[in-house]
C-alpha cells in the first residue's frame, strides 16, 4: 500500500465517522423535539383551561345533546394523530400519556364521529389513525386491559370523571370556538 492509499482510506474512515456523529446527533434532536412536543400537549391537555373543554366534551357525549361541544378533543386528538403518524411524535409516547383519554373520547364519540365523516370523509382521520394505533400498543402491552373494550359503566365513570374536572377550571377563561371538519 502506498502513502496517497493510506491517506484516501483514512480520509474515507474520518468522513464515515462524521456521517454516523451527524446521523447520532440528528436522531438525539429528534429524540428531545419529541419528548418537548409530548409534554407541551400534555401540559395543554391537563391545564385549566382545556379541563373546561374537556368537561364540555364529556358532558355533550355523555348526555348525546350538543355533542358538537366534543369536537375540540376530537381536535386536539386529530392534531396528536396527525404528529403521530407523520412520526413526530412517538406512537409509545403517545400511548403512555393518553391512551386513556383517546379511548374514552373515541369510544365515546364514535357515533358522533361517523355522522360527521358521511358528509367529509377526512374528519378526524388521524384522531381514529391515532385511536387503532394506541389501541395495538395497549393489546400487545396488556392483552388483559379493561380498557380493550370498555364496558359502559367503565365508560360512563371515565366521562363522569372528566366531567367533575369541571370545578378545577371554573376559575379558567373562555373556550376558543371550534374550527372542525368543514364547520
Amino acid at each position: 500500500m502506498t502513502w496517497g492509499t493510506l491517506e484516501a482510506i483514512a480520509a474515507m474512515i474520518a468522513a464515515v465517522a462524521a456521517v454516523v456523529a451527524i446521523w447520532l446527533q440528528n436522531k438525539s434532536f429528534k429524540a428531545n423535539l419529541t419528548a418537548d412536543l409530548a409534554m407541551k400537549l400534555d401540559d395543554r391537555f391537563g391545564s385549566p383551561e382545556y379541563s373546561e373543554i374537556r368537561t364540555k366534551a364529556a358532558r355533550a357525549l355523555q348526555n348525546h345533546v350538543d355533542e358538537e361541544d366534543a369536537e375540540d378533543v376530537f381536535d386536539f386528538f386529530e392534531l396528536v394523530g396527525l404528529f403521530t403518524r407523520r412520526k413526530a411524535l412517538d406512537a409509545e409516547i403517545v400511548h403512555s400519556l393518553f391512551f386513556h383519554w383517546i379511548n374514552v373520547y373515541w369510544t365515546a364519540g364514535r357515533d358522533h364521529i361517523a355522522r360527521k365523516q358521511r358528509g367529509a370523509k377526512l374528519c378526524w382521520k388521524d384522531f381514529g389513525y391515532l385511536y387503532l394505533k394506541v389501541l395495538e400498543i395497549e393489546m400487545k402491552e396488556d392483552p388483559s386491559s379493561r380498557d380493550i373494550s370498555l364496558s359502559a359503566e367503565d365508560l360512563k365513570r371515565y366521562l363522569n370523571d372528566e366531567i367533575a374536572l369541571m370545578p378545577l377550571a371554573a376559575t379558567a377563561g373562555n373556550s376558543q370556538e371550534s374550527a372542525s371538519c368543514g364547520e
